[in-house]
């Protein structure tokens, strides 16, 4: 037998030096309130580890949540316009002092009963009802509220967008007496940033699409050739409602998942727009001829469930572009 062997034993792997000790959680908590991207840090920082879960959601409950207001619909039915219209004002109060709720927030209407109403006390009990109302009979596809997260100090720029949108209140209950509702706020912000980074991630794609189709475009004719009006890629402010559309059938279909007849309504909605391209938005017409909706068919007798949806999204989108609006102009 030789006294040496050819079997190579693996090099231990080098130990890393820490070029510098680490933080104390209050240094990352004051670096992560000058993050003035929210989503990103709702959705990125708050992962990369259970320390920076905690000094995000910090962040958070201290000076995010003081920014977001709720603003409860009163009417049941949009009718349009771009006038203020009825509507409960929430804003944060306090989170749930038992300890094993602390993930629920209570949000109230700060204003005084005389700011409600001037006098009769018929009146206010009529607002109270129909808010109770409103909140205890909402549907995911017409929740008749907005959610608003003051990002200003997100942008240098005075024409900053704010967020709004009407994502779910997880576990929303309401307490007419205190006039307050509770919710889970983690949750909240959780479908809340998902969805704005997923238009963030749409919108990335549009931009990289039509940035290639403008190069082809500009080549073709280069090369002498004309183009139709399907050639030209969509302008924005057409995409952005298309992509907001998407992300908002992807939230119901997520709901009703277990729902046959409301996932095939949902999915039917592309197809209820009948829409082509190259037509322009206002000149879209509706088609009612849904697939599997004929006579026999398994949802037959179905296509009013489609055109409430059609009518909810319409309610729901321009609520929310309504109130970005109020929002940007004070």
């Amino acid at each position: 037998m030789p006294e040496t062997s050819d079997v190579k034993v693996p090099a231990k792997a080098p130990v890393r030096t820490l070029q510098c000790p680490s933080l104390p959680p209050e240094i990352w908590i004051r670096i992560l309130t000058f993050n003035t991207d929210l989503t990103h840090l709702w959705t990125r920082c708050r992962h990369v580890s259970h320390s920076f879960r905690a000094y995000t959601e910090y962040v958070f409950s201290n000076r995010v949540i003081r920014d977001t207001y709720i603003d409860f619909h009163l009417e049941k039915y949009n009718l349009g316009g771009k006038g203020k219209r009825p509507e409960i004002p929430t804003s944060f109060s306090h989170f749930e002092k038992k300890k094993d709720e602390k993930h629920v927030v209570h949000f109230t209407d700060k204003r005084t009963k005389s700011q409600i109403v001037s006098g009769m006390k018929k009146e206010y009990v009529k607002i109270m009802d129909r808010w109770r109302s409103n909140v205890t009979t909402r549907k995911p596809q017409l929740p008749n509220y907005t959610i608003h997260i003051d990002n200003s100090s997100s942008s240098s720029s005075s024409n900053h967008t704010p967020l709004v949108n009407d994502t779910a209140l997880p576990d929303l209950t309401i307490d007419i007496q205190r006039r307050s509702v509770s919710f889970d706020w983690r949750e909240m912000y959780t479908l809340f940033f998902r969805e704005q980074a997923l238009f963030a991630h749409l919108k990335h794609n549009w931009d990289t699409t039509t940035s290639a189709l403008l190069q082809t475009n500009n080549a073709r004719i280069a090369r002498g050739e004309k183009l139709r009006i399907a050639d030209y890629p969509q302008p924005w402010t057409a995409a952005s409602v298309e992509l907001r559309k998407q992300i908002r059938r992807k939230r119901l279909l997520s709901h009703y998942a277990d729902n046959a007849e409301m996932a095939w309504a949902v999915q039917s909605l592309a197809h209820f727009e009948n829409h082509n391209k190259g037509v322009p938005t206002m000149m879209v017409k509706l088609n009612p001829d849904l697939p599997g909706a004929g006579i026999g068919e398994r949802w037959f007798g179905s296509v009013s469930v489609v055109q409430e949806l059609y009518l909810d999204e319409w309610s729901s989108l321009h609520r929310i572009d309504t109130k970005v609006e109020h929002v940007k102009g004070g």
